[in-house]
C-alpha cells in the first residue's frame, strides 16, 4: 500500500501551486493520503473522510485540519477520537484491513493569540496528546493493524519543544508502535513534524520526501510530504495472507 501524508497549508485548487499539487499527488498514484489543512475541493475522487469542520477558528465550511482518502471503501469511522481531543482535528477509518489514525495535533499557540485566545502554550497540544493517549490504547487492543499518520507538529525526537510535551506525545503512542519519520530530516536538513507511526504487525518504509517547492521555485506548502510504503506482516499462524502491496514510489 502507498500512502502519503501531505499538509497543504490550504492551497486551492485555483491557485497555480494547488493545480501543481494535486498534478504531483496524482502522479505518486497513493492507495492512501492523509491531507491536513487541506481544502475540501484539492482531495481528489475516491473515498473520503473527514474531521468535523470546527476547529475553533473561523471557516466558511470549505477547510479540515485532517482529512483521510483512499481509493478503498472506509469503514468504523470515527471523527472524535476521544472527548479530551480539541474538536475538528481527529478523523480515524479501516481501509484495505488497516485502521488510519488521521490527527492534526494543535501547536504551540493554538487559540493563544489568535482564534479564541483562550488557551496558554501548549494547553490543546497537551489536551490532545491525553486524549490520543487513551485512542491509540483503545485501538491497540482490537488489534487491527493501525497507522497513525498527520501533522504532529513535533519533532521526533526533541528539538525545541519543551521536554513535558515531547513526553505527552510519546506516552500517547503505545510501546511497540513503531514511529517511522523519526530522526528524518528534508532536503533543507530540518526535521520533520508529519509522521508516520505504525503498530507492530504493520511494516513501513519512507520511499519520498517531497519537497516544498516545486522545481520552478512555486512554494506547494511550508510542509514538506511524505511518501511511505506500508505491508502487512506475516505471522507464523498467517503465512497465507498476502500483503497489501509491495510496491514503491520510484
Amino acid at each position: 500500500m502507498k500512502c502519503l501524508n501531505w499538509n497543504l497549508e490550504w492551497k486551492t485548487p485555483g491557485t497555480n501551486a494547488g493545480r501543481m499539487i494535486q498534478a504531483l499527488v496524482a502522479e505518486l498514484d497513493a492507495d492512501t493520503v492523509c491531507y491536513t489543512e487541506v481544502v475540501r475541493t484539492m482531495i481528489p475522487e475516491g473515498h473520503s473522510i473527514e474531521s468535523e469542520p470546527d476547529y475553533g477558528y473561523p471557516n466558511d465550511g470549505g477547510r479540515r485540519k485532517v482529512a483521510l482518502w483512499s481509493k478503498q471503501p472506509w469503514t468504523e469511522v470515527d471523527m472524535i477520537g476521544d472527548d479530551e481531543t480539541p474538536s475538528g482535528r481527529f478523523v480515524s477509518g479501516i481501509t484495505a484491513g488497516v485502521r488510519f489514525v488521521g490527527v492534526c495535533i494543535p501547536w504551540r499557540d493554538a487559540h493563544v493569540k489568535t482564534g479564541r485566545r483562550d488557551r496558554t502554550c501548549w494547553e490543546d497540544h497537551l489536551a490532545y496528546c491525553r486524549g490520543l493517549e487513551s485512542v491509540l490504547a483503545r485501538y491497540s487492543a482490537d488489534r487491527t493493524p493501525t497507522c497513525v499518520v498527520g501533522d504532529f507538529n513535533q519533532r521526533i525526537p526533541r528539538v525545541g519543544q519543551p521536554v513535558n510535551v515531547a513526553k505527552a506525545l510519546a506516552k500517547a503512542i503505545p510501546a511497540d508502535f513503531m514511529i517511522a519519520t523519526e530522526g528524518l530530516k528534508d532536503a533543507e536538513g530540518a526535521d520533520l513534524i508529519d509522521h508516520f507511526v505504525v503498530s507492530p504487525d504493520l511494516s513501513i518504509a519512507i520511499t519520498q520526501i517531497v519537497p516544498r517547492f516545486s522545481p520552478d521555485g512555486t512554494r506547494l506548502s511550508d510542509h514538506v510530504g511524505v511518501a511511505a510504503s506500508l505491508e502487512k506482516r506475516r505471522s507464523e499462524q498467517d503465512e497465507t495472507q498476502q500483503p497489501l502491496s509491495a510496491a514503491l514510489f520510484t
